[in-house]
């Protein structure tokens, strides 16, 4: 059986160097003993995040060990910067935990070295016929199901009203604006207002540079997932735009624009109040500020749209799991139980279990409620997801912030860049 919707059940840079050299030899795991109320399975479980989401993580640990006797989990909490580093180190000492939390392009860097359980070994296990439309295949690698989103979110763009509002400019229309609308906005918006507030900042991220490329008619990767998709014009005229705002002054000058990309979210210039427009995953929102803030789609989409609904964070079952199945009921907790979604909300992204997603909708903050209707938006839209993004494309956003770093500070040209960031991909996807 096939993991697929309406069905009854399932029917990124240091750390990548590291991996090439670990992942290997990993094959399926040895027969293992069955839990008991006095003698229960233990699994590990690993994921990243702040005190608040490990706080609430081993709270819901804790539920499912109450409704599980047989099954005890130990959680791992560790900070985004070291995880996949940690992770590479566990794999190689053969101490890979049982679940692991994933998200970008590590699924496939994981999965075509063997370090992942096929799911369709485990399909009774886990039940994806309540998840929304397109999202179970969001785990799928060269046909196999390899993943399981905990939550999507979706580029987008974060406005802040009262800076629109101090500096008399309209809020504009997402249905119609476009990309040179964005720009003469977030000028007049640095004219217009005090010294340090700006219009907008530069947003340099693979997966923006995706639904810039799909906006183009192109794809960021080619499908065979070996060299990269966007042409050298599509990818000089995003670094042209990111240079612009600077030039125009809608954005911050080139070493302020790399201080603020390095700041912890409320320490932002939009964290502050000083910044009227951001482009930012979704579920974002709510880590800038107190105000209220407002979502909307990107510039561009009426015409040709290129965000998609992604997982925010996905859950895999190693390949050498003494106990893949009692991991993938614990994956089935996760995603499919309302108590679970309950604490969790929208920490991991919004629910791809539709009964879930309403479930939680009315315990939401105002801004997580906001998300969650842009979400829908985007969800009418129908956009189908690109492929996951392949094996050796874990570096692409250091090496595209690079490039745009030097492109700010005049180093190199837009298209000299274009050209270089595209030789340095195809040869790490190589």
């Amino acid at each position: 059986m096939r993991f697929g919707l309406k069905k009854s059940v399932f029917g990124v840079a240091g750390a990548t160097a590291a991996l090439a050299l670990v992942l290997t030899g990993c094959g399926g795991a040895p027969e293992a003993k069955v839990g008991t109320a006095e003698d229960p399975v233990t699994i590990r479980f690993a994921w990243w995040g702040n005190d608040s989401r490990a706080k609430t993580t081993l709270e819901v640990i804790k539920d499912f060990e109450a409704a599980n006797p047989t099954i005890k989990v130990q959680g791992e909490n560790t900070e985004f910067s070291s995880y996949w580093d940690k992770m590479a180190t566990q794999i190689a000492g053969g101490t890979t935990p049982d679940v692991i939390a994933m998200s970008g392009a590590y699924p496939s860097e994981y999965a075509t070295r063997g370090v992942l359980l096929d799911l369709d070994t485990v399909k009774d296990e886990i039940d994806t016929s309540k998840f929304s439309e397109g999202t179970v295949e969001l785990g799928q690698i060269e046909g196999k199901q390899y993943t399981i989103t905990a939550g999507v979110n979706a580029m987008s763009m974060v406005i802040d009203p009262k800076v629109f509002e101090a500096a008399g400019v309209e809020l504009p229309d997402d249905e119609t604006w476009t990309w040179d609308d964005y720009t003469e906005i977030a000028a007049q918006i640095t004219k217009n207002s005090p010294a340090g507030t700006f219009g907008t900042t530069p947003m340099a991220n693979d997966s923006f540079l995706a639904v810039w490329a799909r906006q183009h008619g192109e794809k960021l990767y080619t499908d065979d997932g070996k060299k990269l998709g966007i042409s050298e014009q599509t990818a000089a005229e995003w670094f042209e735009l990111n240079k612009k705002l600077m030039d125009t002054g809608g954005a911050p000058s080139a070493s302020q624009t790399v201080e603020d990309g390095s700041a912890q979210p409320e320490m932002t210039l939009m964290g502050q109040g000083k910044q009227g427009m951001k482009i930012s995953w979704s579920n974002q929102m709510n880590s800038y500020s107190g105000s209220p803030l407002v979502m909307m789609k990107l510039p561009g989409e009426s015409k040709q749209a290129g965000s998609w609904l992604r997982s925010s964070m996905e859950y895999a079952i190693s390949s050498k799991s003494k106990h893949p199945k009692e991991t993938a009921k614990f994956i089935n907790y996760l995603v499919n139980n309302m108590d679970a979604a309950t604490k969790i909300k929208s920490d991991r992204g919004m629910p791809a279990n539709t009964e879930l997603k309403a479930g939680i909708t009315p315990l939401l903050k105002e801004s997580q409620q906001k998300e969650a209707a842009y979400l829908d938006r985007l969800a009418e839209m129908k956009i189908k997801a690109p492929l996951p993004f392949p094996a050796g494309s874990s570096a692409t956003m250091e090496v595209q912030n690079r490039f745009m770093t030097d492109v700010l500070f005049g180093k190199i040209s837009p298209q000299d860049a274009a050209k270089s960031f595209i030789a340095e991909v195809n040869q790490n996807l190589g």
